[in-house]
């Protein structure tokens, strides 16, 4: 059988909270969503791996525009010399 991990609930204010392992990886300031469902609480990340992607492939956009990209012949002309091929 799997090992089960666990959270602790403790109180925070007058609210109630868990400390997220760091190994889900998951930032400050995201947004995780959940459902209950016949006891069991289910906590999904999809929605902000979604986000963050968006805003990794915006950020690339903005190079692009720019002009700030780099293709094949220029890689072979400026690193030939180390072996680019």
């Amino acid at each position: 059988m799997a090992k089960r991990n666990q959270l602790k609930v403790r109180k925070v204010g007058n609210s109630l909270g868990a400390i997220i392992p760091k190994n889900w990886e998951v930032s400050e300031g995201d947004i995780l969503h959940y459902e209950v469902s016949q006891n069991k609480i289910i906590i999904d990340r999809y929605e902000s791996d979604l986000e963050h992607d968006r805003r990794v492939i915006d950020e690339g956009f903005k190079d692009f525009e720019k002009g700030l990209i780099v293709d094949n012949e220029r890689l072979k002309k400026e690193f030939g010399k180390y072996g680019w091929k």
